[in-house]
């Protein structure tokens, strides 16, 4: 279906506990190949790589380019990095990132993906690439040692003003290659108690200029839209008098993530 994909999908959240809370939305996501950029930026008149579109995808958004002047570094380049210093004796095949796009070169990005895959297409490395309103990121980035491929990674960045930094996360992606069906799976607990469940279902669709604009005006997306509702929502929390934490200094650019299978 091509170096790029759109992902149509659904996205809730719950929130466990006292207040308890819940939202659902429609998503629009791409799935992108990130050693076929060029030919992504040829798929549709829409779209463009590291120039303005309607949607387009910018590398300057992510990783080591991130808030960063200068040259920007091929993010095929970094995660293959990432990789060899978190498992050296894997050879790279693939590496694809699930992300929301700039539309009117426009975008907020709680949560992106990277997937990395050996020559079998097995996933192999998972980059967790989480940022905040307060314009922080940190990357949560684990191997896969089992089939499940369940991480687990300590809480590290601020992410909501109504948790606070401690806890853990279980993280799950689902992307296989011969279907089109996606699924993402982020569960927060604190003191062995669950606070707050994410999860994405999708589908991954050809990247045309008619599915653009199908996916555009079915989903009701426009310039962001997720930082839109990531406000709204946490003026509904403070209306429920949930407890505020404070930013604390932000950490490091990355930590590592286990692979817990079932666990």
């Amino acid at each position: 279906m091509g170096a790029c994909q759109l992902v149509r999908s659904r996205i809730d959240h719950t929130r466990h506990g006292t207040p308890s809370h819940f939202l659902s939305r429609k998503g629009l996501s791409i799935w992108v190949d990130l050693d076929s950029l060029d030919e992504a930026d040829r798929q549709s008149a829409l779209f463009s790589v590291d120039r303005f579109n309607l949607l387009s995808f910018h590398q300057a958004d992510y990783g080591p380019n991130f808030r960063r002047a200068g040259m920007i570094t091929r993010l095929a380049d970094y995660a293959r990095s990432q990789a060899r210093e978190i498992c050296p004796e894997i050879e790279i095949a693939t590496v694809h990132l699930l992300t929301f796009p700039r539309i009117f070169g426009v975008a907020f990005n709680p949560v992106s993906i990277y997937v990395l895959r050996d020559d079998e297409g097995r996933d192999v490395l998972y980059i967790y690439e989480v940022r905040n309103t307060f314009g922080d990121m940190h990357a949560y980035i684990g191997r896969v040692d089992s089939g499940q491929a369940v991480l687990r990674a300590d809480k590290i960045l601020h992410v909501s003003p109504f948790f606070p930094v401690s806890g853990d996360y279980r993280l799950r992606f689902r992307a296989p290659e011969d279907r089109p069906a996606v699924r993402v799976l982020m569960r927060y607990s604190d003191s062995g108690l669950p606070r707050l469940t994410a999860t994405l279902r999708g589908a991954r669709e050809q990247l045309t200029n008619l599915g653009i604009v199908k996916a555009l005006a079915a989903t009701g997306q426009w310039p962001l839209r997720p930082l839109a509702s990531i406000h709204f929502e946490a003026a509904r929390l403070w209306w429920k008098r949930a407890r505020f934490h404070r930013r604390p200094e932000p950490p490091g650019p990355w930590s590592r993530a286990e692979d817990v299978g079932g666990r």
